[in-house]
């Protein structure tokens, strides 16, 4: 029967959770940038004002009358500094840059997209290895003497192999993002290296090997005769 990869669903939660934080936080940039910033600075001028003007018409009061306009002006900034209990604190310079190329941009405009395009990337990417010996992917369809090996030496640390073909590419299989490579893997192992790995992709003898536990439970089912009676 062919063997047909598909996503692996770890690989599809992880783009949709990146995707989904990402566009939180450009969100989040978009309010700060837009509306939170910019009321802090209206804030702080108006406050920076209020106190001025205060602390201007308080001096003056010491050697002149204020006028009528000048004690309005003194209300006011009571009032006006009366609305907070401490200080407005000035947004820092880079507060805006910050959120406008680190979250708006970096996140909304560019991450939102690329886990998006890495998703759909993915989705494209089929493995199909047919009865007949012949494998399919996105670069094509290749016939069984087209397939002329597999690179298996990064298959044990990195779980990626490589399908070699006849006219000199090499088609990676990255068991992390698509579930099924495993038998692919050592379909092609079976092929090209007999006797060296196990149905499960696995070297000879490994004891995480699922061909190493049959044989260890069928030695054990078999058991030792017991000794005769004397």
């Amino acid at each position: 029967m062919a063997i047909q990869t598909r996503i692996q669903p770890r690989q599809t939660i992880q783009n949709i959770a990146y995707a989904v934080i990402c566009l939180v936080l450009a969100l989040w940039g978009w309010y700060d940038y837009s509306v939170k910033i910019p009321g802090k600075e209206v804030a702080f001028a108006e406050y920076t004002t209020a106190e001025k003007a205060k602390s201007t018409l308080e001096e003056k009061v010491r050697t002149t009358p204020l006028t009528a306009d000048e004690s309005a002006q003194y209300r006011t900034a009571i009032e006006t500094l009366g609305k907070y209990k401490e200080k407005p604190a000035e947004p820092a310079a880079y507060d805006r840059p910050v959120q406008l190329w680190l979250y708006i941009v970096g996140c909304g405009v560019m991450g939102v997209p690329w886990f998006a395009w890495a998703q759909w990337r993915l989705s494209r990417s089929r493995y199909r290895l047919n009865d007949d010996g012949s494998f399919d992917c996105g670069a094509g369809s290749f016939a069984h003497d087209e397939v002329t090996g597999i690179d298996m030496d990064r298959w044990m640390a990195k779980s990626i192999a490589f399908v070699l073909l006849k006219d000199g590419r090499r088609i990676e299989l990255d068991d992390f993002k698509y579930k099924g490579v495993e038998d692919i893997v050592a379909a092609l192992a079976a092929r090209f290296h007999p006797g060296q790995w196990t149905s499960d992709a696995r070297p000879i003898g490994d004891p995480k090997s699922r061909d190493t536990k049959k044989a260890a439970e069928a030695a054990a089912s078999a058991g030792t005769p017991d000794a005769p009676q004397g």
